[in-house]
């Protein structure tokens, strides 16, 4: 194993330096007042951050944990995809030097740490709430607060206060919008039509699902996981029971794969033509709103014809599926998808040729290779900046994406604006159609078992999970007790990432344009967003059994019960 990486941390640990490697993950062990140097060492070797999380050890601390990514970088280590950085803190003062202030990619991550957890990242750049009320813990108060202006310097997206203007004005967008189907607020201010400052705030809602994971279990959660996104679920079922896989030593049935990928592809494609018909819709083009969702009821009936489901497909299982795929399903479907690709390809042209979509989408929302880089953006967000990342090729799930097993290629545009994210999701849906062709091919002809037995105990404490869903890279974290019950598990979405680049998005935008940059990256805030209880300005942690007491007596205040 080479041991570049090694030796350049060891530069900083002159008395030794404790390391292990797990799978593909090499775990390191440092202490938390060097965690900045580590990062400013991984974001100049090219490194990028999946997540930055921290786990409550209760009495012990808090254990700090960075995972980077090192598939894109000149770091050579055999076999290793991801360097996971633990550092452990006391609960009596929870601090560590920020890294926020070296990429931009951990600042909301970091935000999430203070607000949660209650941990300090020091030097935090930009400190204001983002999952709580900005005035908190003040009363929240009606007036309008000065956004800052989104600066490029470096590997970080600086925020400086604008100087006020007397020809500009502040525009609140939400928290609710006929525009915009989930709740948040951006913030833009304008010099006459042209977005001269913007801001996003989230924060208005979450379910608390991560919690309700670890008290069901690694083995029951992946149901919950599945109902982050009804959009996303089957990227979802496949990253959770990814994670949970890897707590074992299991070798997954071949044609438990192919089922796998199967449905992942096809949660792209009716993911895609979703996104398509939205945005449609949002610049007024009604016909192909109206004839991309066609297209996608006919790729939610396969899935009901697989899954017995539209939405969450509940076949996931540690070790393969539940459920297999007759050969006479299989032949079906693959007539079905053959012909919907006919189709697509069509109208894929006049998509791509119409002019009012040229002229709404070219040149608008830019976002430069550089900057996709610098915010850790995902998925066709970042490869319609031209950046080739992809976890099926770089990171693959426990799923078939071998090319040389399976045919496709990963797209990418260098146009680094709305236009560019449309083609390449665009092009996706092709590249999906084509494995989902080949996946029925091989289930149609061939047979085989589609679940391993899985060990009675897992392996290993921990382990992490990645997919590509739509909308990108999703990471999982889990986190086991010394008697196998789950203590924690962590999730990080791709539009956790992409949502914070809108801000430098906008920028140079028509106000017309809002919708349609928002829509671009295929926003979800229903996976962005986390929870905390406030009521007269203190903090509580609400217990399963509370909240069920609270909505049964809401419920007979409604008359409802």
């Amino acid at each position: 194993m080479s041991e570049n990486i090694i030796n350049r941390i060891k530069e900083i640990y002159p008395n030794g330096l404790e390391y292990e490697i797990s799978g593909n993950w090499l775990i390191i062990k440092v202490k938390p007042e060097e965690l900045d140097k580590i990062a400013k060492i991984m974001i100049n070797l090219g490194a990028r951050i999946n997540h930055v999380t921290a786990i409550d050890l209760e009495s012990k601390g808090f254990e700090i944990i960075n995972v980077y990514d090192i598939t894109h970088t000149n770091i050579s280590l055999d076999n290793i995809t991801n360097i996971i950085f633990k550092a452990n803190i006391s609960k009596i003062k929870p601090e560590y030097p920020s890294i926020g202030k070296i990429t931009w990619q951990a600042v909301w991550a970091e935000k999430e740490l203070k607000e949660l957890l209650g941990i300090n990242p020091i030097g935090l750049p930009d400190s204001r709430h983002q999952f709580l009320p900005y005035e908190w813990p003040n009363p929240v108060e009606s007036k309008l607060r000065e956004i800052p202006e989104v600066n490029i310097d470096g590997n970080y997206l600086q925020l400086k206060m604008p100087i006020k203007e007397a020809y500009q004005s502040l525009i609140p967008i939400g928290p609710y919008h006929p525009g915009v189907i989930e709740g948040q607020v951006v913030y833009v201010k304008v010099e006459g039509e042209e977005i001269v400052a913007a801001d996003i705030k989230t924060g208005f809602h979450h379910r608390g699902i991560m919690k309700l994971i670890e008290n069901r279990g690694y083995n029951r959660g992946v149901f919950l996981a599945e109902r982050i996104c009804g959009i996303c679920s089957g990227a979802h079922g496949l990253a959770y029971i990814t994670c949970a896989e890897n707590l074992f030593d299991i070798e997954i049935p071949e044609r438990a794969l192919y089922i796998r990928t199967l449905l992942a592809e096809l949660n792209r494609i009716h993911s895609h033509l979703l996104w398509l018909g939205v945005v449609a819709d949002v610049i007024g083009w009604k016909t192909g709103f109206m004839y991309t969702w066609g297209l996608r009821e006919r790729i939610l009936d396969i899935i009901e014809s697989i899954t017995g489901n539209r939405i969450t497909y509940g076949i996931w299982r540690i070790g393969g599926v539940s459920r297999d795929i007759s050969k006479e399903i299989a032949i079906k479907a693959k007539r079905a998808i053959e012909e919907l690709k006919e189709e697509f390809s069509k109208m894929a042209l006049e998509i791509a040729n119409h002019p009012v979509i040229k002229s709404r989408l070219i040149s608008v929302g830019k976002l430069t290779y550089q900057q996709a880089f610098n915010g850790g953006a995902v998925g066709p967000t970042a490869r319609g900046s031209g950046w080739k990342i992809d976890v099926r090729k770089d990171n693959p799930p426990h799923a078939i994406y071998d090319q040389s097993i399976i045919s496709w290629e990963i797209v990418t545009d260098e146009g680094c604006d709305s236009y560019a994210r449309m083609i390449v999701r665009i092009k996706e849906v092709l590249v999906s159609t084509d494995i989902v062709i080949q996946c029925l091919d091989y289930l149609s002809k061939r047979s085989g078992e589609i679940k391993s037995k899985v060990e009675e105990k897992p392996s290993k404490i921990e382990a992490i999970g990645l997919n590509e869903a739509p909308r990108g890279e999703l990471f999982y974290y889990m986190k086991l007790y010394e008697n196998n019950s789950l203590q924690a598990i962590r999730i990080r979405t791709p539009s956790y990432r992409n949502n914070a680049l809108i801000p430098l998005m906008l920028i140079g935008c028509n106000l017309a344009d809002v919708p349609v940059v928002m829509g671009s990256i295929d926003q979800c805030l229903a996976c962005t967003d986390r929870i905390e209880v406030i009521k007269n300005n203190h903090r509580k942690i609400m217990r399963w059994e509370d909240l069920i007491v609270m909505s049964v007596n809401m419920s007979k205040k409604k008359g409802l019960l």
